[in-house]
This record gives C-alpha cells, sequence and structure tokens, in this order.
C-alpha cells in the first residue's frame, strides 16, 4: 500500500512538474518525443549511421551521423526550452529524421514545426519552412532578421555507368549524389531567387537603403563574392 501510495505521489509530482515548464517552452515539444518514442512516426529504417555505402561518393544526409537537433518554433510559437534529439536530415527527401527511444530512425510527423536547428561538433545549421515552387519544405537559413538569406538543395543519385569496350572505356565505377544549391532572398516571407553574383543580389534587395547598405559593406569587404559574403551582406543590411 505504501508502495503504491509512493508511486502516486511521483507520478502526480511528474505532471506537475512538466505543467510547469508550459512557460519556458519545453512542453510544445515533449509530445512530439512522446510520438517518437512510442514509434508513433514513420519507421526509416533501422541504420544508426549515415555514413556513405561502399563505392559511393557523396551523400543524401546533412551528416555522416547523428547531430544535435533543437526544436526552434512549433505550432507557430517560439520554443524557448526544446527537448534535445538525436537527428539528421535526408537533405534528398527534405526529411527529419530522429533517433526513437529503441535506438532506430523514424520521420515524425512535422507538419507543426516550423523551425530547428542542428549542432554538430563546431558546426551550426539552422533550417526554417518555406513556400518554394509551390511546395512547403525546409530550407537552411544562412542570415536571420528584416531580411533573411536561405538555401535550398536539390541532391540527384548518379549510379555507376562504368563501360569497358576493350580499347575505350567511358563513365565512372561508382555511384555518386550530386548537391545544387539555389538561393532565396526572403522578406515579408516572399522569396525570392537571387544568383550569387554581385550586381544582380543588389539589385534583388530592391530598397533603396537596403542597397546601400549592402554597398558600403562590399566596398570594404575582401574576398569573392561567394556564398559567405552573402550572407555576411545582409547581416550588414539588416544591422
Amino acid at each position: 500500500m505504501k508502495k503504491h501510495l509512493l508511486f502516486s505521489t511521483i507520478f502526480v509530482l511528474a505532471c506537475l512538474s512538466l505543467q510547469a515548464q508550459d512557460s519556458l517552452g519545453m512542453s510544445q515539444t515533449v509530445s512530439f518525443r512522446n510520438a517518437v518514442d512510442n514509434n508513433l512516426g514513420v519507421r526509416f529504417g533501422t541504420a544508426l549511421s549515415f555514413h556513405p555505402k561502399e563505392n559511393t561518393v557523396g551523400t543524401p544526409y546533412l551528416y555522416a551521423d547523428w547531430g544535435r537537433l533543437w526544436i526552434d518554433s512549433m505550432d507557430n510559437k517560439p520554443v524557448s526550452r526544446s527537448v534535445v534529439y538525436d537527428a539528421n536530415l535526408d537533405l534528398e527527401k527534405n526529411m527529419l529524421i530522429v533517433k526513437g527511444g529503441d535506438g532506430k530512425a523514424y520521420a515524425p510527423e512535422v507538419n507543426n514545426v516550423q523551425a530547428f536547428h542542428f549542432r554538430k561538433g563546431e558546426e551550426q545549421n539552422a533550417f526554417v519552412t518555406l513556400k518554394v515552387d509551390g511546395m512547403q519544405k525546409f530550407v537552411e537559413q544562412l542570415a536571420a532578421g528584416r531580411y533573411r538569406l536561405v538555401k535550398d538543395v536539390k541532391v540527384t543519385f548518379h549510379p555507376a555507368d562504368f563501360v569497358d569496350k576493350g580499347m575505350v572505356q567511358s563513365g565512372k565505377n561508382y555511384d555518386e549524389y550530386k548537391k545544387a544549391y539555389t538561393y532565396y532572398l526572403v522578406k515579408d516571407q516572399v522569396p525570392v531567387k537571387v544568383m550569387l553574383r554581385k550586381k544582380q543580389f543588389l539589385e534583388a534587395l530592391q530598397d533603396p537603403a537596403a542597397q546601400m547598405a549592402a554597398k558600403k559593406f562590399l566596398s570594404e569587404y575582401r574576398g569573392a563574392f561567394d556564398e559567405t559574403a552573402a550572407r555576411r551582406t545582409i547581416e550588414a543590411v539588416n544591422k
């Protein structure tokens, strides 16, 4: 009887503790965690790592192993304290993969998730949902603020096509995943496709004040106009 009473007390305290975390945003991700732990998501597979297959160059995944995931926005509300997950992102399918309580990989329902970020060692990658070409998907956010710079990736699989005709050989004897990136400048939730070319990038800003801030930054920037330059330009514009 005492033992039953003790367990009942612990259960009530645990429930009260969980409810008390609502104001901190932790409870927003508890149901997500429970869905994964109780195998309510769609089974992705049993592999515990994402290293490339033998005789394959490249990978369709964000990381070659599990990264650490934090949910930043859920149900259109910011999450101030997220449960932390072991997770990865299938860039080819634009699918979030989470390690379940049973150690297996799952693709949980994420329709109510608007933003999240990964950490893997010193690397950090932030993702947000955005409607691109009529489809809602996760894109990597490189710069945030009034103007946002995001990057979409398309992964294509190219199977081995080696042909040996004796004196003549052609193709490659390995499978390969190739990535192609598209950049968007986003203002008021409207994405505008941009090229990593200085003139075209500045024109996409449209607002004279933003263009002036960008030109001022770039006049002092030393280096090619690449992804890093574009990101730092938008960060300067947003100051």
